[in-house]
């Protein structure tokens, strides 16, 4: 196979230089390979790839560029190689063709199922050693590091978001949030995309996929999971995504605690509103009353007494 077929990308010219987004995305899209994020040919727009993109990102361009993960993953089905092509959504087939360009991930993830990358492509990077061979040519072709083929450097940025929202004391957290905020639209977007996905991740495997009220625990083969990780302060208020912020739970105890149905004493008991009425039935709310959740082994995991306390004022509980 002839690798410098598909690792020969058009740049955009821009002040800062040449463009660096396309072969960023290709090594991320190697790793996403080489960790098992994707078994098949088709790579989603997913945190993990998002991640592996800004890690590669931070490690190696150390221009002004701003890290846009959606423009190379929609202008790279435009080289000449034809290393990579869109599958579309049901109804959208037309969109991406008569578009100029898509900026957004949020634009990206309305229209697109899944790139593709050529098959010989593909199948060369099945092979472990094949994989380091490409990721070192497209390093050394186009940003200014010197080697022998073997960079080790960390490039799984939801890595650190994970140990983020695990080890950061809340103000810190919140924080590098609002530094955050201050950063261009696309970035800021990427960064929620990915943080959302970790907190959605992280909470539940705290409480060993079960829910905290009700013990429902339901594991599947095929990675969908039945519980919630459910903000105590609403993330749009608190901009708290750490562990301390987050209770698993049920979706119908989610939406329940989100709308002050129930909430939490400082003993880590249910308390059950009095604002509702509900049908006499094995699932009803009301069973649950003055019972003990279920906690993380971790005291430091443990959801904090004064946002369960700020999440009952909210509501009117005494």
């Amino acid at each position: 196979m002839n690798l410098e077929r598909y690792i020969s990308f058009k740049q955009g010219s821009t002040k800062y230089g040449k463009a660096p987004h396309k072969p960023i995305l290709v090594l991320a899209l190697v790793e996403a390979i080489d960790k098992g994020s994707v078994v098949q040919n088709q790579f989603p727009i997913s945190a993990e790839i998002v991640g592996y993109f800004r890690g590669y990102w931070n490690q190696l361009v150390k221009t002004g560029h701003t890290p846009n993960f959606a423009l190379p993953f929609f202008h790279l089905q435009n080289e000449k190689s034809q290393i990579w092509k869109l599958e579309t959504l049901l109804g959208f087939e037309n969109v991406l063709t008569s578009s100029n360009s898509v900026k957004s991930l949020s634009t990206l993830s309305t229209y697109v199922r899944y790139g593709k990358l050529a098959d010989e492509f593909f199948n060369f990077l099945l092979d472990k050693p094949n994989r380091e061979i490409a990721k070192a040519r497209i390093i050394e072709k186009y940003f200014d590091l010197s080697g022998n083929g073997f960079y080790d450097f960390p490039v799984d940025y939801l890595k650190e978001i994970d140990s983020q929202i695990l080890n950061e004391p809340p103000s810190e957290y919140v924080g590098r949030i609002i530094q955050l905020k201050n950063q261009a639209k696309e970035i800021m977007e990427e960064e929620d995309f990915m943080r959302e996905a970790a907190f959605k991740k992280l909470i539940p495997q705290l409480y060993n996929n079960t829910c905290a009220i009700s013990g429902m625990r339901v594991d599947t083969t095929m990675n969908a999971s039945m519980i919630d990780a459910c903000h105590i302060v609403p993330w749009a208020e608190s901009h708290d995504d750490t562990v301390t912020n987050g209770i698993s739970l049920s979706p119908n105890l989610h939406r329940a605690f989100d709308r002050g149905l129930i909430a939490i004493d400082d003993d880590y008991r249910v308390i059950i509103s009095d604002g509702f009425v509900e049908s006499d039935s094995p699932y009803k709310i009301s069973q649950f009353n003055k019972s003990k959740i279920l906690l993380p082994e971790s005291s430091k995991c443990r959801p904090s007494r004064e946002n369960l306390e700020n999440h009952r004022n909210r509501w009117g509980f005494g």
